[in-house]
């Protein structure tokens, strides 16, 4: 429907699927900020506070000496709901005065979940570009767009009216919905079945591995991984067909001033 240049790789595309965090936004200075404070409320009333924030980070992926999360990490791949059983998990085997087992997952629930559920401060949402500009661009052009996020729906919906472009989206997917968490194709399927795209036709823009393996089981026709997320360009090269610095660097060949978009001058 539309040729969209995704920096130096064009493809004719009638939906494209954006991840949300490292995606549309840049990932650490939002979870940097969320976790340290998800981390700290959990160890509040802890004896052995130092002790159980290192089994914490080693369960989670974070390397605390140089402030970065595994590329692999559970932290930065899975469902709000399972990272809760880990944290649980280490609060069970490790916190002093001894938890018991209902006793670790409901302060889980209360300190480090809540934390991870509360509305971010509109500050730690970094767009990588003029996201209404980009995306209205694309719509313009008769493309469909698509957000499908490992984060839970109130969260993303909170952050998608933040960004300002909620009403330019044609489908939101996010972990508590009802189908199978990424990587599985599912939730993709389900959104190019909606618009009536075949899958061929549809591109997967994301910045980590789980991404991209959910766009190559679906079978869709260009799987896109940024820069702006944990995993580098050799984590993602072996994945995806093309890797850019950013969403800026996506456009529309021809038309809404696409070359500003291309090459990320709008930065």
């Amino acid at each position: 429907m539309a040729l969209v240049n995704f920096a130096s790789q064009l493809f004719d595309a009638d939906l494209i699927v954006f991840d949300k965090d490292g995606t549309l936004t840049e990932f650490d200075p939002l979870w940097q900020a969320i976790y340290g404070e998800a981390v700290e409320a959990v160890l509040a009333g802890l004896e052995n506070r130092a002790e159980v924030a290192g089994e914490l980070h080693a369960a989670l992926g974070y390397d605390p000496t140089i402030r970065r999360f595994s590329t692999h990490g559970p932290f930065t791949t899975a469902a709000n709901a399972k990272i809760g059983v880990l944290v649980a998990g280490v609060l069970y085997r490790h916190a002093q005065p001894a938890p018991s087992w209902d006793e670790a997952e409901s302060l889980t629930a209360r300190t480090f979940l809540a934390g991870l559920a509360a509305p971010p401060a509109p500050g730690l949402l970094i767009a990588p570009t003029d996201l209404p500009a980009l995306f209205g661009c694309l719509r313009a052009a008769g493309v469909h767009i698509a957000v499908i996020t490992s984060d839970e729906r109130a969260a993303t919906l909170y952050t998608l009216d933040a960004l300002g472009v909620s009403d330019l989206l044609c489908a939101v997917i996010a972990s508590d919905d009802a189908y199978p968490k990424k990587p599985a194709p599912d939730a993709l399927w389900a959104v190019c079945a909606q618009q009536g795209v075949a899958v061929e036709r549809a591109v997967m823009v994301g910045d980590s591995l789980t991404d991209m393996r959910m766009g190559r089981a679906a079978g869709v026709g260009l799987c896109v991984g940024v820069l702006t997320g944990p995993a580098g360009r050799e984590d993602l090269a072996p994945y995806a067909d093309v890797v850019i610095e950013s969403i800026g660097e996506i456009g529309v060949a021809g038309d809404c001033g696409w070359e500003d978009y291309g090459n990320g001058s709008d930065q």
